[in-house]
């Protein structure tokens, strides 16, 4: 056995969870004996958990670029062409340098 699991380190033969045998015609049978839905269900929470993280990391980063935009329609036209809206707040452009001198003399 110790070979075995040596050979293939993803079978191991003395798992707890798992009876090997063979039946009346000598054919090798694995028994494998799951945790149930319980501990799928508690893996799947921390999946998500870690997928709504890397959302937010990746959000973080790429701010015009949010992975769960809600503002983002989905739709085709009578020709069947795909067409994507986005609506949100915009970007707020950056003073040109005669905006900024016109602030300037507003000022004064």
């Amino acid at each position: 056995k110790g070979l075995y699991n040596e050979k293939y380190p993803l079978d191991h033969v003395d798992d707890v969870d798992r009876e090997v045998g063979y039946d009346i015609e000598g054919l090798l049978w694995v028994e494998n004996t799951g945790h149930g839905a319980e501990a799928r269900a508690s893996q799947m929470e921390e999946l998500l958990d870690l997928l709504e993280e890397v959302k937010g990391l990746y959000n973080a980063k790429y701010l015009l670029d949010h992975v769960d935009d809600v503002g983002c329609e989905i739709g085709s036209d009578a020709d069947g062409l795909l067409w994507v809206q986005h609506t949100g707040d915009g970007v707020e452009r950056p003073q040109s340098k005669a905006e900024k001198l016109q602030d300037l003399l507003q000022e004064v």
